[in-house]
């Protein structure tokens, strides 16, 4: 997976971590406080090496986890350490996590839906439709993003294809129909 959420636990404050790794520029493990929604993002290097740097980055984690930062204090392998028992060897995402990701970092500025509401065929619309230009309405590389990344099993199975899969705030008549592949995609 590229990016994916769990639950995480330290020094009694409770977050939702979400570790992405779409940049390849760099990595970030987000943790995002649910008392508060404090956020404090961390840059992970090759080898999925914590990259705090400076003093400001090391004040910032000891601050969004209440620590002492005193001599004997905290110790930044005993948290890596702590922080390795907590994520999942493996997981599938929910909607609900989804909507989090989401909402934490928007795949696209048209849409805030996440849920397949229906498919545009462009091949069986320029059939019954002669007179569109064959150079516009197809499919956009953003919808096609924001399918492989929300629905991976659906991008698989449409990828060749020219489909637009719109998306929804909320769960249509055709959502679960879209999701198990049991709609027609020829149409």
């Amino acid at each position: 997976m590229e990016i994916g959420t769990f639950e995480h636990t330290y020094n009694n404050v409770i977050s939702d971590a979400i570790f992405d790794t779409r940049d390849s520029e760099g990595w970030h493990l987000t943790f995002i406080k649910r008392a508060s929604g404090d956020v404090l993002r961390i840059p992970i290097k090759k080898g999925y090496r914590f990259s705090i740097t400076g003093i400001k980055e090391y004040d910032a984690l000891i601050k969004y986890f209440g620590i002492g930062n005193g001599k004997g204090q905290f110790s930044i392998r005993d948290f890596v350490n702590h922080l390795d028992n907590q994520i999942p060897a493996q997981y599938r995402l929910s909607d609900n996590k989804r909507t989090t990701i989401l909402k934490y970092n928007k795949l696209d500025n048209e849409s805030d839906g996440i849920y397949p509401i229906g498919i545009k065929n462009w091949e069986v619309i320029h059939a019954k439709n002669p007179k569109l230009p064959e150079d516009k309405y197809h499919r956009t590389s953003k919808n096609l993003l924001k399918t492989k990344e929300l629905y991976p099993d659906i991008y698989n199975a449409t990828k060749d294809m020219d489909l637009t899969i719109m998306y929804g705030i909320d769960p249509g008549e055709n959502t679960e129909k879209i999701k198990s592949g049991k709609i027609d995609y020829k149409n």
